[in-house]
């Protein structure tokens, strides 16, 4: 991966590794970096959903051994029934970790929020790089109670066959069309990898909805050009708008850096070019603005 226009700090989390075989001082490290995670009385829960994700954990785990913390903080790991080696490489870095055995990202989350101890519910994807003030930066205006859920915004990393500028225009672009097509709709901009709650709030609404379709948020399938599942829900969208109708609070994007994190650009490419995925955006943008949403209607694609 080429590193420019890439932020320093990125490059001490894209080692490589051998998810058969992972060095041992590799290893070490990361379970000295992670210990602090153990604690008895969290006041903050990261948890992370991961199905088959060997072979960006470790970089995962690694930015967020790296957490500026002020809080008590633990770290939870969802294994949604990997078949590689997840498992085996959260139990060498002894992270603390359930299995949910049903396939979806929002079971997954929902069993995380239930077994989560912290105040608030920092969630993340095991395919995502964090910067080392965002556990703070995301969760931090949750302190005000008229503020039910927050988010960060992304950029992308770049594969070998995607360059670092193409991604940023394409960014910019996704953010001008999501600010015109979710005008007063603040909860269709959530990420489930970079969004944050009162764990008692999301509870209290019923948790996740659990017929949100097996992976992906409104916002990652849009920029995919993938349609939302057919009850027209996604599960990160859907959290917001919950806990906005059940009078939680409102949703808010944080607009410290600390709370742009990094992702994968595996499904932005996942059915061909950036030009297509850029094509695709702004005309589901056009054909949709304008489109009303409501917890008892379908969200727009």
């Amino acid at each position: 991966m080429s590193t420019l226009l890439l932020p320093d700090w990125l490059s001490k989390h894209t080692f490589a590794y051998n998810p058969k075989n992972v060095a041992k001082g590799q290893l070490q490290d990361l379970r000295n970096r992670l210990a602090r995670f153990k604690v008895d009385k969290p006041e903050i829960s990261i948890v992370i959903p991961a199905y088959n994700e060997e072979a960006n954990l470790l970089h995962t785990l690694s930015s967020l051994a790296d957490q500026r913390l002020l809080r008590p903080t633990e770290l939870l790991v969802v294994n949604n029934n990997s078949a590689d080696r997840t498992q085996d490489l959260l139990d060498k870095c002894e992270v603390r970790s359930i299995i949910e055995r049903r396939p979806g990202v929002a079971f997954a989350r929902q069993a995380g929020l239930e077994a989560a101890r912290g105040l608030y519910l920092a969630n993340a994807d095991a395919d995502c790089l964090y910067p080392s003030g965002w556990a703070e930066a995301i969760t931090k205006p949750l302190q005000d109670p008229e503020i039910a859920c927050t988010y960060g915004l992304y950029s992308f990393l770049p594969s070998p066959n995607s360059s670092r500028l193409a991604l940023m225009l394409y960014e910019k672009t996704a953010q001008l069309t999501n600010n015109i097509r979710y005008r007063n709709r603040e909860f269709m901009n959530v990420y489930g990898f970079n969004f944050a709650f009162r764990r008692a709030d999301a509870l209290a609404v019923g948790g996740f909805a659990l017929d949100s379709g097996r992976e992906g948020s409104v916002a990652e399938l849009v920029a995919a050009g993938i349609k939302p599942p057919p009850s027209g829900k996604c599960e990160d969208g859907w959290m917001s708008l919950s806990l906005q109708q059940e009078g939680k609070g409102r949703t808010v994007r944080v607009t410290d850096p600390a709370a742009r994190v990094w992702t994968s650009d595996r499904r932005l490419l996942a059915d061909g070019s950036l030009g297509k995925a850029f094509t695709t955006r702004v005309w589901q943008a056009i054909r949709t603005l304008g489109a009303p949403v409501s917890r008892s209607s379908s969200s727009p694609s």
